[in-house]
């Protein structure tokens, strides 16, 4: 019987290998950014090492290497609160000019890339061509950067950037959540709970694209509220977005959950702009 269902599963995977070839016969990958065709058979040699290796992994299927090694991790040094990239010398626990002067309503942020090059592209095709296939090593790349800078700050609740139902209903997907939804167990751990009904977009507001700081908080201010505040009272929150532009949104993500009595709250995106 063993012997049996043994040789059922070694037919299994051979049809299923034999179906994946033709698949790309028939269909081969291209790179996402620049189009070439790509070789992801298992003679593709590994994207990357180190802390993002196995999530740049995942990309080695969507990017070709060139395009792959445009990534730029955000690393140190950064901002201790809002994580944007800063020189002379600052980092760990300081502070960059604009925080010293006027500290967001965020504890910290950080993001994983820098954004631009091939992740822009990348993330254009999953925002607004509907890639959604691509929420799967996007969310894996966001969970690395969640374990490498929350090691050490225990995260309660996971809240996606919400977006109005007028454009939920037009893009058909909430970017945000489907990065966090698919977030798997690491080295044991379970995740820290998703909740897409807590924060909620309750007005409708104008592109933020092409606005500079000042006009996207106008834009953006009293557009957030939280739903079920007993969700959120004395936790700490982990804010998730796709990219971090200005930060506009994210504040006023955070003034609206800190209003209903959060402990803290921290923002995590894929990228943000330099």
């Amino acid at each position: 019987m063993c012997a049996r269902t043994a040789e059922g599963g070694r037919w299994v995977a051979w049809a299923r290998a034999l179906l994946e070839e033709c698949r790309r016969a028939l269909f081969p990958a291209r790179c996402l950014a620049c189009r070439v065709f790509l070789n992801v058979g298992p003679a593709a040699a590994p994207a990357a090492a180190g802390v993002w290796g196995e999530a740049m992994g995942l990309l080695r299927l969507h990017f070709c290497p060139g395009c792959l090694e445009s990534l730029m991790p955000l690393a140190a040094p950064v901002c201790a609160c809002c994580g944007r990239r800063v020189g002379g010398g600052v980092g760990g626990d300081s502070l960059c000019g604009r925080c010293r002067e006027r500290p967001p309503a965020f504890d910290m942020a950080r993001a994983a890339f820098a954004y631009q090059g091939s992740l822009r592209t990348v993330v254009h095709g999953f925002k607004y061509r509907g890639k959604t296939q691509l929420a799967r090593p996007l969310g894996r790349l966001l969970q690395t950067a969640y374990h490498h800078f929350w090691q050490e700050r225990p995260v309660d609740l996971i809240l996606p950037v919400p977006l109005y139902r007028r454009r939920l209903r037009e893009r058909g997907f909430n970017q945000a959540l489907l990065l966090v939804r698919g977030w798997q167990r690491a080295g044991g751990t379970p995740p820290p709970p998703v909740d897409g009904g807590v924060l909620v977009r309750v007005r409708a507001t104008a592109s933020q694209a092409g606005l500079d700081r000042r006009a996207r908080c106008s834009n953006i201010a009293g557009a957030f509220a939280v739903r079920t505040p007993e969700r959120v009272a004395g936790r700490h929150v982990l804010v998730v977005d796709d990219v971090l532009t200005t930060g506009a949104t994210v504040e006023e993500c955070a003034r609206a959950i800190k209003a209903n009595g959060a402990a803290a709250v921290d923002v995590l995106t894929l990228a943000r702009v330099p």
